[in-house]
């Protein structure tokens, strides 16, 4: 038999593809990316029980709101009856407690003439800095600054605000918030007066615990304390309780709420307190479809209240996007 050099390289290629199926094979490099740990700030730290409970309110109001331009909003508010929210079974013990922490930049500007402008950058180091101006009248105005930083495991952030460029209204609050174990936070937060005196700092604390289904939280100050317990038993239905004691007058007050959405959708809050008050308000949004892929919503909104005096009141809502 004749032996050449092809033979030779089909030998060797043979034995080198036998050695290759006898080794383990190749696993393939799964890369996990480092999941996010969700942060709670403290100002959001009762959230879910209090968006329960209904903001019950009685005559009628239309608030319309429109877009003039990228940056411009205006926000018409009419009340007939003196529509207002006329009662509430909580206290806010928090610096700027349920209030939109996530703004677009740019103008609001509403009926009563007032202004709103707001103005977000992030800064070197993981900082971003939010400055809010708003003006009432030609008196009357608030200018805000807050700096805030979040890192892997905890939120903080400290704010400067001042009214009617008087600088004894000066006001500076610090909130920190930090999660403990993956489902246990503790937040503090100390507000004061610079230029006041006696400078007497306002100080609390708070804890909130959460599982996928419920959220625990409560607050210590020197105002109250309050205790919020909101349970998830589905997707469309959500029952809160808040536990309210005020050092003021010494009272304590205990609420619950439920909220239940439909396939429509439809909303509706219930809630009834200790003090023999309840209400519920009930709304619906219908959706007009414009050309070029246009929605308008008008939202109808029904309110019921029963105040402490067991007078019962109604109220009638309209919101317009437009």
């Amino acid at each position: 038999m004749d032996i050449n050099e092809d033979m030779i390289k089909e030998e060797v290629s043979n034995f080198v593809s036998s050695l290759q199926r006898l080794l383990p094979k190749k696993k393939e490099m799964i890369f996990i990316e480092p999941q996010r740990v969700k942060l709670t700030r403290l100002s959001d730290v009762h959230t879910e029980a209090k968006s329960v409970f209904p903001k019950c309110f009685f005559g009628a109001k239309l608030v319309i709101l429109r877009e003039i331009m990228d940056k411009v909003k205006l926000v018409q508010q009419y009340n007939y009856g003196k529509s207002k929210d006329s009662y509430k079974c909580f206290t806010q013990l928090i610096h700027k407690e349920m209030e939109p922490k996530i703004t677009d930049d740019g103008l609001v500007v509403d009926s009563a003439g007032c202004a709103t402008a707001t103005y977000t950058e992030v800064l070197d180091g993981a900082y971003k800095m939010k400055l809010t101006s708003r003006i009432r009248d030609l008196i009357s105005s608030e200018t805000e600054v807050v700096f805030e930083k979040e890192n892997q495991n905890s939120v903080g952030s400290m704010s400067c605000s001042l009214k009617d460029v008087d600088p004894s209204t000066l006001r500076m609050v610090t909130q920190w918030m930090y999660k403990v174990v993956p489902d246990f936070m503790l937040g503090t937060e100390v507000g004061f007066k610079p230029l006041a005196y006696p400078p007497t700092p306002d100080f609390s604390i708070s804890a909130r615990y959460e599982r996928p289904s419920f959220a625990l939280s409560s607050t210590v100050s020197k105002v109250g304390f309050q205790v919020c317990l909101c349970k998830q038993f589905s997707s469309d239905l959500r029952i809160a309780t808040v536990i309210n004691e005020s050092t003021r007058n010494s009272s304590t007050n205990v609420a619950l709420a439920l909220h239940k959405k439909y396939n429509n959708g439809a909303e509706l809050k219930i809630f009834v307190d200790s003090e023999r008050c309840g209400g519920f308000t009930f709304q619906k949004d219908i959706l007009f479809h414009e050309p070029h892929n246009e929605v308008r919503v008008l939202r109808l909104i029904g309110s019921t209240l029963i105040d402490r005096q067991r007078r019962v009141r109604f109220g009638i809502g309209f919101n317009l996007d437009f």
